[in-house]
């Protein structure tokens, strides 16, 4: 070891993508997140070996090794002078390179566009300059041994190296220190928020010891945990805050899924967390923040900017698996023509880790801008911790290399005030959702907890509603409760949550909340519509027990109505309207002891109600259009008719129009075989297999003059699978299909129970119909959107599967077909096939 004899050896920065193990002579130096430094030996003799394992792992990524050196404490100097001498070579080499490509996490490509402002000439001079000073470095002295030359030959072109330094130092990097902090994921909530307490108080410690240091941080929850848990910790934030160190980001009570939530979700998230905000911190949000979500609803801008928020920053569109996002900095443009100027930084945690690739992203981010300055993201993330003082001196160390750009530190907001003074006028408009064309899975995976987010939004907006109206009768608004219901209903839409792609302790954990949700959301409900009926009068009903029918749309609705019975009472019932009429009424079994009315409630005005009358009596016998068999279905506005060898639906004759809907089999279950690459609770991976399921039996479960239904009972076990003797063949999962028609309702409902027991499998429901469009209307949070059924562009061709929230249509002139939806959100329409993905099981 030459110089090394009896000195310390290391394994130094050890720099892996993103975590791993390390043994060292068989000995375990334990876990080490992206970087490590470990002691190989503190008595180094030459000659010396050792035995070095690593164990790499990456959750859902490439793994990728970094770097990984060995050397002694004396050697140290030396290596970090080439080190530092060799990187500002290359930044030099990159900054006057005329580069075009762009890049993303998963692919390169060049758009040959450059819209830098800097001379051509000039470039091209120190270009030439560099390399000539370059060659000047005496590496044959340094390969004989000889480093008094070679340190000669390196310092005389570090004098020479300043003109290209100058022109580094007229690009910058703006450092804002952040921690990505999600809110549960591989951990729960609970850890999280002991994750957000030791991040925030490291944070405020650095605060203390460094006057000039800054933090950005999102999410009202995480503040919220410290003001109840830790208000130590929160009465600093606030004073840091009020310094104008501390920065508010996102106006979101945690940073949501941005496709799932509904309108009135979105509308909750920014009230409530830019209200907690502007009362608790005094901070009015201006910058919207969600780096990590799955695609981005083109209402985005409308929502922000009615909340006066005015800026976007997201880097995952960086994630897009087909096509390399065009832009680093646009306007993004809602439907309504609302705006805000978003930022696309490369990364949101660890940016500093290789200088190099932060040197390549800020030439990439000029080609693509023209812009020299470029906001850079950093600190560690997903599990919190933030920045640290280790980045913050390797950080100052690059302010001292002979090649670099100016270094700053400030917040987000600085960053977008700077953006600002520049001329934006030709800065390119967006006009469109951000769709990531990655993690699609997520819009169906944990069907139930998109069942129980459907539902709670449902609930709490109709709890809302009636509450308000109640009020106008003596009726009290318990903004309390409420407010806490939601904010359970908006954690639980975390984007590591309502997608699906957490662990299963976070969904014992949410469906907690949804059972809060719901105690509150209900009584709230019931309290507010028994105000309501104090007031009506229901003297029509004095024959018989009043029954109050409430619509809770905006629009005059007629349905049919449930009306849960007495248990175990076996009474005849009729049931009247306001003017004494009776209504067509249909008794069907719930349970083994329970029973159910349907009943007929036309124009129930909106946001009303309307009075009915339930008497003890023999309902008389209803006219009905309503007609069933054992392959078919009719009321007066449909014909449908089963296939009796496959049990799909084979027509579906559109009565009033006189025309055919479906030109194939409806209705089809389709179990695809579905092996994702990688990230398997996220992404989507259809083989190409499709795998059959076997009919067991076709019955009419239900006749009568307000609703008739069809069963079909199908079973599935995957081909090739055998199981143990005596039930080799015995199914692994069945399947029972109701297919329902109601009096009156030009609707066809299908209904689906599934037990369901396999892996690797994504479950749709397809329906090819006679309309064609080259597009196809989906609604999003309050509003719609339309896309492509042609697949004509690569653009097109990566939407494999879209969000939407309760239909999507297909229609061609004054003629379509909608599917609707109970809690499914995606959606696939190819070509006249309508396809809406109902389980997938990674």
């Amino acid at each position: 070891m030459g110089e090394s004899e009896n000195q310390p050896v290391d394994l130094s920065r050890f720099l892996l993508d993103d975590f791993g193990y390390c043994w060292i002579n068989g000995e375990s130096k334990g876990y080490f997140p992206w970087e490590g430094e470990f002691e190989l030996t503190r008595d180094g003799k030459p000659g010396q070996k050792f035995s070095i394992a690593i164990k790499a792992i990456n959750t859902g990524g490439p793994l990728r090794l970094l770097r990984a050196q060995i050397e002694s404490e004396a050697s140290k100097p030396f290596h970090k002078r080439i080190e530092d001498f060799s990187l500002s070579l290359r930044v030099g080499q990159k900054l006057l390179s005329f580069d075009t490509y762009q890049t993303n996490a998963h692919k390169k490509e060049d758009p040959h566009i450059d819209k830098s402002t800097l001379d051509r000439a000039e470039k091209a001079r120190l270009a030439a300059l560099l390399e000539s000073l370059a060659a000047r470095v005496d590496l044959d002295a340094l390969a004989a041994g000889s480093v008094e030359k070679f340190n000669s030959s390196l310092d005389a072109v570090r004098t020479e190296l300043k003109p290209i330094g100058a022109f580094a130092k007229s690009f910058t990097l703006h450092f804002d220190a952040n921690a990505h902090i999600d809110a549960a994921w591989l951990w729960r909530e609970k850890e999280t928020i002991e994750v957000c307490h030791n991040t925030f108080n490291s944070v405020l410690n650095m605060m203390d010891a460094r006057p000039d240091f800054t933090y950005t941080q999102s999410a009202a929850a995480y503040y919220d945990w410290m003001e109840r848990y830790y208000p130590e910790v929160f009465s600093r934030i606030q004073q840091r805050v009020k310094d104008g160190r501390w920065e508010v980001v996102g106006g979101m009570w945690v940073e949501p899924d941005c496709n799932l939530p509904s309108g009135e979700s979105w509308m909750r998230h920014l009230l409530y967390s830019t209200r907690y905000f502007l009362k608790k911190l005094g901070a009015k949000v201006k910058i919207g923040w969600n780096p990590d979500s799955f695609g981005y609803n083109w209402n985005m801008p409308q929502f922000y900017s009615n909340a006066g928020i005015d800026a976007f920053v997201t880097q995952k569109m960086g994630w897009s698996e087909n096509n390399i996002f065009p832009y680093h900095a646009f306007w993004w443009e809602a439907p309504d023509g609302s705006r805000v100027l978003c930022y696309f930084p490369f990364d949101y945690v660890n940016a500093i880790d290789e200088p190099f690739r932060t040197i390549d992203q800020l030439r990439q981010f000029e080609a693509n801008t023209g812009f020299r300055k470029m906001l850079i993201l950093f600190g560690v993330g997903d599990h919190g911790g933030g920045p640290s003082n280790e980045m913050l001196e390797r950080i100052d160390h690059l302010k001292t290399l002979d090649v670099f750009p100016t270094i700053e530190y400030g917040t987000a907001a600085g960053y977008i005030d700077w953006l600002r003074k520049n001329n934006l006028s030709n800065l390119p408009v967006w006009k469109d959702e951000l769709y990531l064309e990655y993690h699609q899975g997520t819009y169906t995976t944990q069907a139930k907890m998109k069942e129980w987010n459907r539902r709670s939004e449902v609930l709490m907006t109709n709890a809302e509603k009636f509450s308000t109206i109640s009020t106008m009768f003596g009726g009290t608004y318990n903004r309390n409760d409420l407010e806490e219901a939601w904010r359970k209903v908006l954690f639980n839409q975390f984007h590591d949550l309502l997608p699906g792609s957490g662990i299963r302790e976070n969904y014992i954990d949410a469906a907690e909340k949804y059972k809060a949700v719901e105690e509150i959301g209900s009584f709230e409900l019931r309290k507010s519509f028994n105000q309501i009926a104090r007031q009506i009068n229901t003297a029509s009903a004095k024959s018989g027990a009043p029954v109050l029918v409430f619509n809770s749309l905006g629009w005059e609705r007629s349905e049919i109505g449930v009306l849960q019975l007495p248990e175990g009472d076996n009474t005849e019932y009729a049931i009247y309207d306001a003017a004494g009429k009776e209504v067509s009424s249909q008794v069907v079994p719930k349970g083994k002891y329970s029973r159910e009315m349907l009943f007929e409630a036309d124009h129930v005005p909106a946001c009303g109600y309307k009075v009915f009358t339930l008497r003890k009596q023999k309902p008389s016998t209803a006219a009905s259009a309503l007609a069933s068999s054992h392959t078919a279905l009719e009321n007066e506005y449909f014909r449908v008719t089963i296939d009796p060898d496959s049990g799909w639906v084979k027509s579906i004759v559109d009565k009033r129009n006189g025309r055919e809907i479906l030109k194939g089999y409806g209705g089809e279950v389709q179990l695809l075989e579905d092996r994702p690459k990688a990230w398997d609770a996220w992404n989507i991976g259809l083989t190409g297999v499709k795998f059959p399921t076997r009919l067991r039996k076709i019955e009419v479960s239900e006749s009568g003059p307000l609703r008739t239904t069809l069963r079909v009972v199908r079973d599935y076990l995957k081909p090739g699978v055998r199981k143990d003797p005596p039930t080799p063949d015995y199914p692994s999962s069945f399947f029972t299909q109701d297919i329902m028609l109601y009096k009156g309702i030009d609707r066809v409902d299908f209904k689906s129970d599934v037990d369901w027991w396999e892996e690797k499998t994504m479950i749709k429901v397809a329906f090819p119909v006679t309309v064609q469009d080259t597009a196809a209307t989906y609604e999003i949070p309050y509003g719609t959107i339309r896309r492509s059924t042609q697949m004509r562009t690569r653009w097109d061709s990566a939407k494999v599967e879209v969000p939407a929230q309760r239909w999507a249509d297909l229609s061609q002139g004054d003629y379509g077909v909608s599917l609707l939806n109970k809690s499914k959100y995606g959606y696939d329409i190819r070509g006249s096939v309508i396809r809406l993905s109902l389980l997938r099981s990674p």
